[in-house]
């Protein structure tokens, strides 16, 4: 059976989970948390979302992500391109870190919001690995409780839902995590609604989402378009580019198309992989060493605005 579509619509609220292959780690050391945090800043920065909880975990992450105009997919690939690009490289290694794709519940933020920022903060404790949530260094708990600033996290919602203001909020929001480490894991937080799997919520928001959600985002550049482009730029066909062997000119056709993939949005590392022949590993690698001498070599850097140009006329 067919997987059912992602859901967007600007302003939803969703749970995000994202585990490591096989159960791998997906954060060995301090440098990896703290590169993977700054990677969601930058995300940010790019993309205009907010996040209004985050949980690094040895083998996981957990997110609370609120879309704009930019759905989640576009989010969540380009922060799982990058960090995996970047840990592969500093641990020397290779391959995926990530086990398949990220699962993502859209919850109702009036209802669950509180609850799952709670829930994510409690992660760590129900897996013992801590047994204060303040004492946990790599969750967004402590910002919520003032003892360290996150200037990208978004908490002013989530303490709208707390009938208190000032350092009497933040205390109170410390109080009603540590409750919660008496009630079991709320299960629906992974597993969404009986009727719709995808969402969290009443059966009238569930309607109501599916309503919203109709009108899809159609990605602003074609990913036929960006093809074409590169085939003329290179005056090769689209048989070569996808031939195997180490053809110089077509491998370089290839890393260009990955990065403006990357860049553009308009489509994903997976299926364009599947379209060349190519593992995911494979072009993220392409792609690292382009950007890496387009720093370097003014040509390089010319070739991918011109293209980029073209792109957007």
């Amino acid at each position: 059976m067919a997987r059912k579509p992602r859901l967007h619509f600007p302003g939803a609220v969703y749970h995000v989970s994202l585990h490591g292959n096989s159960h791998q780690q997906v954060f060995i050391d301090v440098t990896d948390r703290t590169r993977f945090l700054l990677l969601i800043q930058e995300g940010i920065e790019k993309f205009g979302h907010k996040v209004h909880a985050y949980c690094l975990l040895p083998d996981q992450l957990q997110l609370v992500i609120e879309v704009g105009d930019v759905p989640l997919a576009r989010i969540m690939q380009q922060l799982g391109f990058r960090y995996t690009r970047w840990f592969n490289d500093w641990h020397q290694q290779s391959g995926h870190l990530f086990q398949g794709r990220y699962k993502a519940i859209l919850i109702n933020p009036e209802t669950y919001l509180l609850d799952l920022v709670r829930e994510l903060h409690l992660a760590p404790l129900r897996l013992g690995l801590e047994n204060d949530p303040m004492r946990y260094r790599w969750s967004s708990h402590r910002s919520y409780c003032g003892r360290e600033t996150v200037l990208w996290l978004t908490t002013d919602r989530t303490f709208l839902q707390i009938e208190e203001t000032g350092v009497r909020a933040l205390m109170r929001f410390h109080a009603y995590v540590n409750e919660g480490l008496e009630a079991e894991a709320h299960i629906d937080f992974y597993r969404g609604s009986e009727s719709d799997p995808r969402i969290l919520g009443d059966e009238d928001f569930v309607r109501g989402v599916l309503k919203l959600s109709r009108q899809k985002y159609q990605p602003k550049v074609n990913p036929q378009k960006v093809m074409q482009i590169v085939l003329d730029h290179y005056k090769i066909t689209a048989e070569e580019l996808a031939a195997a062997g180490k053809n110089r000119h077509n491998s370089e056709a290839r890393a260009y198309l990955a990065w403006l993939y990357l860049e553009t949005g308009c489509g994903t590392m997976t299926a364009l992989g599947e379209q060349l022949g190519r593992d995911v590993s494979s072009l993220s690698s392409a792609v690292r060493r382009l950007q890496l001498k387009a720093k370097k070599d003014p040509k390089v850097a010319e070739t991918y605005h011109k293209l980029m140009k073209r792109i957007r006329r």
